[in-house]
């Protein structure tokens, strides 16, 4: 299945109101699913032998164990899949007594692929991996100017990509 996308127009530096306004892609919204654990579950039940209900519980035992070692600091690394580690954010203050760990306002995970996970541009790569994505350029509806599709045509033929 393709992805669709769409065209939307923004200024190049968005925080600067003079800048140069640009066209720019992005998949168009309301077109993605969100896939759950059970989504999953039942997927991965088909290529082994656990159950739906054993593959639930394994990924919500593994759910829990990464939160538990990113909580304790540690760097969670799935291999094939990628690492997740917990970052911070900590305003800056002028003396040594003032930096306390009440200063930390934001704490996050961040996710960084391993390089073996990786998704290729069908219209770009001659391969038949299941890693392979292609895109459609949305067609807005005759006699409406919504869509952010101003100033070309909209084929299927088109590569949104170049």
């Amino acid at each position: 299945m393709d992805v669709l996308v769409e065209r939307f127009q923004r200024r190049k530096d968005v925080t600067n109101p003079n800048s140069q306004k640009l066209y720019y892609l992005r998949q168009k919204p309301k077109t993605c699913g969100t896939v759950d654990i059970d989504v999953l579950a039942a997927s991965i039940q088909k290529n082994c032998a656990m159950t739906a209900g054993d593959v639930k519980h394994v990924i919500e035992a593994l759910v829990e164990e990464i939160q538990t070692n990113l909580a304790n600091g540690d760097k969670v690394k799935l291999n094939r899949l990628g690492t997740l580690h917990m970052t911070f954010h900590c305003s800056g203050v002028e003396k040594s007594e003032d930096c306390t760990v009440r200063n930390i306002s934001k704490v996050n995970i961040r996710f960084v692929p391993d390089k073996g996970l990786k998704l290729v541009n069908g219209s770009t790569a001659a391969t038949r991996s299941s890693a392979n994505v292609a895109f459609t350029l949305d067609k807005p509806e005759s006699g409406t100017s919504s869509g952010g599709n101003q100033g070309g045509s909209g084929g299927d033929e088109e590569n949104p990509l170049g």
